[in-house]
């Protein structure tokens, strides 16, 4: 317990003594301030006194006859004080100036300034009770320019100058309110406020100059001084040292840090020729520079900073000479000085930024300018065929959402180190940023070797990976291109290398795929769809349109599900089968899905309040984090109810990440808005997936629905799925219902919700009808390619 005491009285006087340093700095710049001040006052104080023994003089021999017995003395008495303050202030001004001045010299100014009020300004405002006519004149004026000259000289210690402007004006004005209390007096003492306030105002806009100015003199003094204690430590620390030579060239007096530098002893420098500490032919460029050194040497020349590479204990350094000769009065050579810089840092970031301008920093693999500058050399050879494998891994983005960017990172360095030890030798493995891998396979003899490469390569990069403690499966999908059948250009064969990738992910992914010419032209035809579907939006081209679900009992409309439109202006209506994989493919379903929800609930608003709209997620856009707020903000711009918008999600969002899927679907339904699972049943896990999170409806495929009447198995599936779904206190939709009979079988097996070209087509929000039961159209069952959008 003593011990414990101890301490704590230890630290809080440690606490203390830092408190009192950190006040001990700032009193002593408000202390370098305040002596400023009081010196800018002393400055002036000689003409002041200068100025007062010559108007109390005058005003003595203006106004002796009035009162001979005061003002005699009076003007004696000043007379006496001036000379005897002007001396102190010479005196004063002519010593080293004061560094610090403490708050006590403020007080004492002030009190300077008072005695100096009263004795000055006393007797000439009882004057003004003694005086009349034009003597009145010459003492108001003798007190204005007082009040005007104390107050202005005093600004740089306010509280001096404001005593000694009230004290004057307040005797002043006493004086006159003596002398009668008439309008001529009081007028007068009103000006003479009004000037005094006037005078204040002056000295505080003086007074907050002045400290402004020295308070920036100071800092920049302060920062002069640590700059110059920086600059001392790095003349200290720096790595340069000099060096001289005598008329032979022969080192003298070689300094320690020479010999430090070199790991010589300095007598072992002592007397050697100039360059020969340096010598390291194996070493590129030596030789080469002492030879410059030497010619620079036996011309006499100055030389600077002349690179010397060599090896010291095994280690490459570089050092940088610079000398300039020296010769005594008749011209004679008396020898070299000059300075030796260890320039090994730079060089090596020198040589690091090169390594980088060719090099991935992440795998150390060649980038795509060395891999183009290879590919370009090889078929200049002309002497084999050579072959681009472009590769692109699969599930990379689901790594980098669950792991995060540094477990990402991870995993490309653990794919690149087994590219290097799938490919032979004579090939080239690069990165050309992202999961993006390309090799150049510069030895194989036919076609069948690079599709064994190829195979090599997707079993080699399907093997698990340890990423965070947990083995993570990806996969590769791989395009390639041979030179010169699929082009004779390293762009040629890369773009064509990238073409056959693309059809290789559309074909299922973990496969490889050789390049043919009809695959560039569709790879142009989706870029062109890329670029319309970026500006699509802005041009007011996709709509939605709505579907209506039906009560299976009643018939009337209980909903709509949103569904995406594109009119081109060019190609016309484009079925969302053709560019919705290129929208997630891309990315921008991103904000497409954005604007679907908004223009969604805007439209949901308008119906009547039991009507709900249901909106599909992509399961590109599920994956975005924002996802709930993105559905929030739609809801609070429309000003819809949460409970009348139902998400639609199929399970293709939980397949890659359960747990995060899961997480983010429980934010939704916190929300208030309904989750409904698609497509029910053609999925890999449905049962599970339904345990784990409660939808509030399932939708039951339309695969099941269209042979509903002719086979038993589909009925007995759809069976199954509304009773487990009554069981666990779902509903149940079923969709792409065309036939009569289709809805009759449907209605008898419990399904709640009906949706289908039966009842209705999509159609715009303005031609939907509510508040009545949809009969059966009588329009036939449409083109498969139809009802599938």
């Amino acid at each position: 317990m003593m011990k414990s005491r101890a301490e704590k009285t230890s630290v809080t006087s440690v606490a203390s003594r830092s408190q009192k340093a950190r006040l001990s700095a700032d009193e002593m710049r408000l202390g370098r301030i305040r002596a400023r001040r009081h010196e800018a006052i002393d400055q002036l104080v000689p003409a002041m006194m200068l100025a007062n023994i010559a108007c109390a003089g005058t005003l003595t021999l203006l106004l002796w006859q009035v009162q001979p017995a005061v003002l005699i003395p009076w003007c004696a008495l000043i007379v006496g004080l001036s000379t005897a303050r002007l001396v102190m202030a010479l005196r004063t001004n002519a010593q080293q100036p004061r560094a610090y001045a403490s708050p006590r010299f403020d007080q004492k100014r002030v009190r300077q300034a008072a005695i100096m009020a009263a004795l000055f300004v006393g007797v000439p405002a009882w004057l003004l009770t003694q005086v009349t006519g034009a003597q009145v004149s010459c003492v108001i004026c003798f007190l204005t320019g007082m009040l005007w000259a104390g107050g202005l000289i005093l600004a740089p210690v306010l509280s001096a100058a404001v005593t000694y402007v009230g004290l004057v004006s307040a005797l002043t004005i006493a004086g006159l309110l003596a002398s009668g209390c008439n309008a001529y007096t009081l007028f007068v003492a009103f000006l003479f406020v009004a000037g005094g306030a006037t005078v204040l105002r002056t000295a505080k806009r003086q007074s907050e100059l002045f400290t402004a100015s020295q308070r920036q003199q100071v800092e920049l003094e302060e920062q002069g001084a640590t700059i110059g204690l920086l600059l001392k430590d790095y003349e200290d620390q720096t790595s340069d040292w000099l060096w001289e030579t005598d008329a032979d060239l022969r080192y003298q007096n070689p300094s320690a840090r020479f010999a430090q530098a070199l790991g010589r002893p300095a007598d072992g420098i002592q007397d050697v020729i100039l360059g020969q500490l340096l010598i390291d032919e194996a070493v590129s460029g030596n030789v080469e520079a002492r030879r410059t050194l030497r010619d620079s040497a036996a011309a006499r020349e100055a030389f600077r900073d002349i690179v010397v590479p060599f090896s010291i204990g095994g280690a490459q350094r570089w050092w940088a000479l610079s000398g300039r000769p020296l010769h005594d009065g008749q011209g004679s050579f008396l020898g070299y000085r000059g300075v030796c810089a260890d320039i090994t840092p730079a060089k090596q970031a020198e040589a690091r930024i090169a390594y980088l301008a060719h090099h991935d920093a992440l795998t150390e693999l060649p980038n795509r300018t060395l891999f183009c500058e290879g590919l370009d050399q090889a078929l200049r050879r002309g002497t084999a065929r050579v072959a681009v494998l472009s590769l692109d891994l699969d599930g990379f983005k689901g790594v980098n959402d669950r792991y995060g960017h540094p477990a990402g990172d991870a995993l490309l360095v653990a794919v690149a180190q087994r590219l290097r030890a799938v490919v032979e030798g004579g090939d080239q493995v690069a990165r050309f940023g992202g999961d993006e891998f390309v090799i150049l396979d510069a030895t194989y003899t036919d076609q069948a070797g690079v599709e064994a490469l190829a195979q090599h390569i997707i079993r080699a990069l399907s093997a698990p990976f340890l990423i965070a403690g947990d083995d993570v499966a990806v996969g590769v999908s791989i395009g390639i291109a041979f030179a010169p059948t699929d082009g004779e250009t390293a762009s040629a064969l890369i773009k064509n290398a990238d073409a056959a990738l693309y059809r290789a992910k559309g074909d299922g992914r973990g496969t490889f795929r050789f390049f043919a010419p009809e695959m560039d032209r569709r790879l142009q035809e989706r870029q062109r769809l890329v670029q319309d579907l970026r500006s699509a939006l802005a041009r007011e081209e996709l709509v939605l349109h709505y579907q209506p679900y039906v009560s299976a009992r009643s018939g009337e409309v209980s909903g709509c599900e949103a569904l995406l439109r594109w009119q081109h202006p060019e190609s016309g209506m484009i079925a969302p089968a053709e560019f919705i994989p290129v929208a997630e493919q891309s990315g921008l379903i991103v904000p497409i899905g954005a604007w679907i929800l908004e223009e969604a609930c805007r439209a949901a608003v308008r119906w009547p309040a039991e009507q709900r709209v249901s909106v599909n997620i992509s399961p590109v856009q599920f994956r975005n984090r924002e996802l709930p707020h993105t559905i929030l903000t739609a809801l609070t711009r429309a000003g819809l109810s949460p409970s009348r918008l139902e998400i639609e999600v199929t399970e293709t969002v939980l397949i890659d990440d359960v747990e995060v899927a899961l997480d983010t679907l429980r934010q939704i339904r916190a929300l208030g808005v309904r989750v409904a699972l698609d497509d029910f049943g053609t999925g890999y896990s449905s049962l599970s997936y339904l345990r784990s999170f409660p939808f509030d409806k399932v939708k039951i495929d339309r695969s099941f629905v269209q042979e509903l009447t002719t086979r038993r198995d589909n009925q007995v599936i759809v069976q199954a799925i509304r009773d487990m779904a009554l069981g666990l206190g779902m509903s149940v939709t079923a969709e792409g219902v065309e036939t009569c009979e289709q809805a009759e079988r449907l209605r008898q097996s419990g399904c709640e919700e009906l949706q289908g070209y039966l009842y209705s087509r999509p159609k715009p929000a303005g031609d939907l009808r509510f508040g009545s039961s949809l009969a059966p159209e009588q329009t036939g069952r449409p083109p498969r390619a139809v009802a599938q959008a």
